[in-house]
């Protein structure tokens, strides 16, 4: 007889190769009996506990013989149900024993891809997603009520879908309308007996296998973040590789999060140890971090991926003063081949890119027009020095660097621009560096150039800041944006023509599309080191 109380079911799918409960089961497991739940189907169920009350899950199995509730006695008492179908085990996981599964060995996003095929995509309640653009933030969104995944500001070009909870149609999986979330696991409620567990799982199954949900999410395999410990380690393996390379293709070092310069003299290898003693003096401080530079000072043969973890590059202040450090490995970025797909290494985490997805963001990289303006290489300069070298060299520019406007009645600041020409061209700069500080300027960028077009306020500020020489014209009517050049300028130390990480190339084009769309022209400018 099925059980009249409803059960959190959380269920997880373990990965073919591991054919025997022992390939996945951690030795720590507890108490293992056999539980007939059909005539063809043997169960495995793991438990143990220790606190007074049984747990509610213990009545589904109370009719068992072999089962000892008594046993059952503990606030964190646990317990999980192994089983095959389809030559694949599945396990139910009750209370807090999911952690009985060794990591690696369940598939990733089985939940999530169980989910998008069973649930009503008009009836959403919250998703989980990481914005790549914004230094990988992640956060969780829910609505008052049911809603399709677009009303929750979801941009399938930047965010990464994490998980969802959804309403599922009775005719999916039960008798009656339910919700159900997924993200490795599919987490359920349901009325249950033991015989009902390989129906449940079938549906699972089946679900997972189905490919309807890229037909209603054609862009869900765009961009996954790689949480495969199997295949991260495989990743990292050919990380090394390249690293140890002399060519270094396709991997680099850019710091990762936004530099203070004004207070910032630049950054070491080493810790810095100041020092009285001449002939022991400090570890060299450089504006820029510099793979080749870092390597040399260590032995690239002995180095290892922990190495890269454990090492830290340190920021420097204008008293010689460390102020703060950042691991190797996140100030890494790669881009490697693996199983005949692209993987980019950013901020530390693994993502698989989608052929079609890099290549049509390639496309529209590629498609954005090169600015006609001349600007002098960088050298050694930091970017604050640059802007203002500049302004003070050429008389056509005016510096606007980190004077802020204010935005509507807040305390929230914006950068009009970096540099202001007298041709109207509205000029961002950064050094090139990690994708989320690549992503802060271009959206800075746009931000500068809605507020530009629709507030009166915010063009009123702009012209005070201006000099006499770039005021606005026709001020203070609404100015005709197809008049003005909104120029994406980076300084980059390499070689050739402008090339950004794919993550940027990504932000970029969400950026300058917006832009665009406002009627501003828009363009890309290298800034070289030297000549």
């Amino acid at each position: 007889m099925t059980d009249e109380k409803k059960h959190r079911l959380n269920v997880f799918l373990i990965k073919q190769e591991y054919q025997a409960y022992t390939d996945f089961i951690t030795p720590d497991a507890g108490r293992s009996i056999e539980i007939p739940l059909t005539q063809e189907i043997t169960g495995r169920l793991f438990y143990s506990g220790g606190f007074p009350a049984p747990p509610t899950w213990a009545s589904i199995f109370a009719g068992i013989p072999e089962f000892d509730q008594a046993n059952i006695v503990n606030q964190h008492s646990k317990a999980l149900l192994a089983f095959k179908i389809n030559d694949r085990w599945v396990c139910f996981a009750f209370g807090y024993s999911r952690h009985l599964i060794n990591q690696g060995t369940f598939e990733r996003n089985f939940g999530l891809i169980v989910a998008l095929n069973l649930s009503d995509p008009s009836a959403l309640k919250s998703i989980d997603k990481t914005n790549i653009s914004l230094n990988s933030l992640q956060s969780r969104e829910q609505a008052s009520k049911e809603i399709e995944i677009e009303s929750f500001g979801f941009n399938n070009d930047i965010d990464i879908l994490k998980s969802i909870t959804a309403r599922t149609k009775k005719e999916n999986l039960d008798d009656e309308d339910q919700v159900l979330s997924g993200r490795d696991s599919v987490s359920i409620s349901s009325r249950i007996e033991l015989s009902t567990f390989p129906e449940i799982a079938n549906k699972l199954y089946e679900a997972y296998i189905k490919k309807d949900y890229l037909e209603r999410y054609p862009w869900f395999d765009k961009i996954i973040h790689e949480r495969d410990n199997a295949v991260i380690a495989e990743l990292d393996a050919l990380l090394l590789d390249k690293v140890k390379d002399e060519s270094t293709s396709k991997v680099w070092l850019a710091v990762p999060e936004i530099v203070d310069w004004e207070n910032t003299d630049g950054f070491t290898y080493k810790k810095y140890r100041p020092t009285n003693d001449v002939k022991k003096p400090g570890p060299v401080v450089l504006k820029d971090i510099d793979l080749d530079g870092w390597k040399s000072t260590i032995d690239t043969e002995k180095l290892t991926i922990e190495n890269l973890k454990s090492k830290h590059i340190f920021l420097i202040d204008r008293d010689n003063r460390t102020t703060s450090s950042i691991s190797v490995y996140r100030c890494m970025n790669a881009e490697v081949s693996f199983n005949s797909k692209t993987y980019i290494l950013n901020d530390a985490d693994w993502y698989s890119i989608n052929a079609d997805f890099e290549a049509e963001i390639n496309q529209f990289y590629n498609s954005i027009a090169d600015s006609t303006l001349v600007l002098p290489p960088y050298e050694h300069m930091t970017e604050p020095v640059y802007l203002s070298y500049v302004a003070a060299s050429i008389p056509s520019f005016f510096l606007m660097d980190r004077k802020n406007i204010q935005i509507g009645s807040g305390y929230s600041k914006v950068e009009f621009c970096d540099l202001y020409s007298s041709a109207q061209q509205i000029i961002h700069v950064k050094n090139y560096s990690g994708s989320s500080v690549l992503s802060h300027l271009f959206n800075q960028a746009f931000v500068s150039a809605e507020c530009f077009i629709s507030s009166a306020d915010f063009r009123e500020q702009v012209n005070q800041k201006l000099g006499e020489a770039f005021k606005l014209k026709g001020h203070p009517n609404k100015p005709e944006s197809s008049g003005f050049e909104v120029c994406i300028a980076i300084m980059s130390k390499k070689v050739g023509t402008l090339d950004l990480p794919f993550f940027s190339k990504v932000s970029l084009k969400n950026a300058i599309t917006s832009i665009a769309n406002l009627g501003y022209k828009v363009t890309k400018l290298k800034i070289n080191q030297f000549t």
